[in-house]
């Protein structure tokens, strides 16, 4: 009888949350170390996109999705005085495209491994021994299993430990999301609304429970503050709206990195996931999405081989060609924004009016993939 492996997880976000609970129900053995000192989620809105909800599906997840979530029909891209560029429908795949808060994405994920969690732990090292691995906590924790993943994020301490500090590479922007009750008159149902502007962005959807999440980007120097009120005072009339409906303390400002896409992820019985391994600009909504689908990769991966450091390989190598094509177009699709020349933006407007056909086809790639 072969004995059941334990793989030990350092993040307990989105993306290590659901490796847990797709390892679970593999019938891994599973442990999750998590520096918050509660199980929650931080941050606003997300958009699920059909390889998203894929995994969902896989998972026994997707109805609790639906239910805590707000369906979307269709992205719709807009100058920023509110005139259409490319209006691309979402809705034509076998699988729904839902808008949810990342906590309620997060609390579903972590109902049924809860007890997997380990938190208030800050990952310290790791060592390799044989076909071991240990784990040590700053606490003074200490555990041992077969295999390690490291799924802590942008500024992965299991990365660093692994191949050293490098710094992400910050992107020219800084953004903002911000949750309200407040629902604009001019909100269309199932509607992502994107306006894009000289460099600068808005957009808006609904998410579930009758909340409307929106996000805003600007292009600037690392770390400088901003008056949103005054940055879109002169945009579409909603904008400035939503912007004045939003409590400040449900406002998240956030400077966007991300990484040059790179192998190798890990060596032997250790390995990275979601945004440790390859994080990316929000510009398509991936990242999120990436994280999930590693997680059902790299399950089944272990599961058909027996040989761990074989299974992480694999997993590498499936996964890789992907991510870096997202990771790249994100970062390309994020120079369109950082346009600020009238001229140029107006040429990039005429641009996707005509590339509208080309557009929606590069969003079904995307999403029509399933793990």
């Amino acid at each position: 009888m072969r004995k059941t492996k334990k793989i030990i997880i350092i993040g307990g976000g989105i993306g290590g949350a659901a490796t847990a609970l797709a390892l679970n129900r593999a019938g891994f053995d599973v442990s999750i170390y998590e520096r918050a000192q509660e199980l929650r989620e931080v941050g606003a809105g997300i958009a699920l996109w059909a390889n998203a909800t894929h995994v969902l599906n896989e998972l026994g997840l997707l109805e609790d999705a639906v239910r805590n979530g707000c369906l979307t029909t269709n992205y719709q891209f807009l100058t920023e005085n509110g005139k259409e560029l490319v209006n691309v429908s979402v809705d034509k795949f076998e699988l729904p495209v839902i808008g949810i808060h990342r906590a309620d994405l997060h609390k579903i994920l972590c109902s049924q491994v809860a007890s997997k969690f380990t938190l208030g732990q800050t990952f310290e090292r790791f060592e390799q021994d044989g076909a071991k691995v240990s784990v040590d906590m700053k606490s003074g924790l200490h555990d041992e299993g077969d295999a390690l993943i490291g799924a802590d994020g942008l500024k992965s301490q299991v990365r660093a430990a692994l191949f050293g500090e490098s710094p992400p590479i910050y992107r020219n922007f800084t953004t903002w999301r911000g949750l309200t009750n407040y629902i604009p008159n001019q909100y269309r149902p199932g509607y992502i609304h994107e306006f894009l502007g000289r460099g600068k962005g808005f957009g808006f959807m609904m998410l579930g429970n009758n909340r409307m999440y929106w996000y805003a980007a600007d292009k600037t120097k690392q770390g400088q503050k901003h008056e949103l009120e005054v940055m879109f005072q002169n945009w579409f009339s909603a904008i400035p709206e939503l912007i004045a409906a939003t409590d400040k303390a449900n406002i998240i400002q956030t400077d966007l990195y991300d990484r040059v896409p790179t192998r190798p992820w890990g060596t032997g019985n250790i390995t990275l996931l979601g945004d440790a391994a390859h994080p990316m600009l929000p510009t398509l909504g991936q990242g999120a999405c990436m994280a999930l689908e590693d997680a059902l990769v790299i399950t089944k991966c272990l599961q058909e081989s027996d040989n761990i450091t074989k299974a992480f390989e694999h997993y590498e190598l499936q996964r890789f060609p992907r991510v870096k094509s997202i990771v790249e177009q994100s970062l390309r699709s994020g120079r369109m924004g950082e346009l600020e020349n009238p001229i140029a933006v107006k040429l990039r407007n005429q641009f996707m009016k005509l590339m509208g056909s080309a557009i929606a086809d590069s969003f079904t790639s995307f999403h029509s993939f399933r793990a």
